[in-house]
């Protein structure tokens, strides 16, 4: 059985690789400027202080609102109506959250909360769903998401 070589060179990596990879630091100094892309852990790691940031958000700390977790059952205040659920929180702030490829950001759609917002992504279940896997996910500001119901009971201690 042939092993396949690992390129040792760049000049021997395939283009998609390269690009890939050109494409992600490019996206990374957009995001966070091209001072904030550090791979050390430095405390100017803008992506380890975002995360620190959205854990915080989770645990409710430094802001006047409720805390909140991926499978918790939220409404929006503008559509009391519809209830969605929680699958995931994103690094990026709402003025620097894209809806699409060049698209407006989550704080351009939603000029009357803050620009400096988490961003909290849902979607919107059907009672006769199965499963989450495939649905749209939606992007929202946190302050403009209320939660009605809890997957997780936050009064227990979390153990490594």
């Amino acid at each position: 059985m042939a092993v396949a070589k690992q390129p040792t060179d760049v000049d021997e990596w395939p283009e998609e690789r390269v690009q890939s990879d050109l494409e992600e630091i490019e996206h990374a100094k957009a995001v966070a400027g091209a001072e904030g892309v550090r791979a050390d852990g430095g405390e100017d790691n803008v992506h380890a202080s975002r995360i620190a940031e959205q854990l915080a958000m989770a645990d409710g700390e430094g802001k006047d609102r409720e805390p909140i977790d991926v499978g918790d059952h939220v409404q929006d205040e503008q559509d009391p109506d519809a209830t969605m659920v929680v699958v995931g929180f994103d690094t990026l702030q709402a003025d620097a959250y894209e809806l699409g490829d060049g698209g407006p950001t989550v704080a351009d759609v939603n000029p009357e909360y803050p620009a400096t917002d988490d961003v909290i992504e849902v979607v919107y279940p059907q009672r006769t769903d199965l499963k989450l896997e495939g649905k749209k996910r939606y992007a929202f500001p946190r302050s403009r998401l209320e939660v009605v119901g809890r997957v997780h009971d936050r009064d227990e201690e979390v153990s490594d």
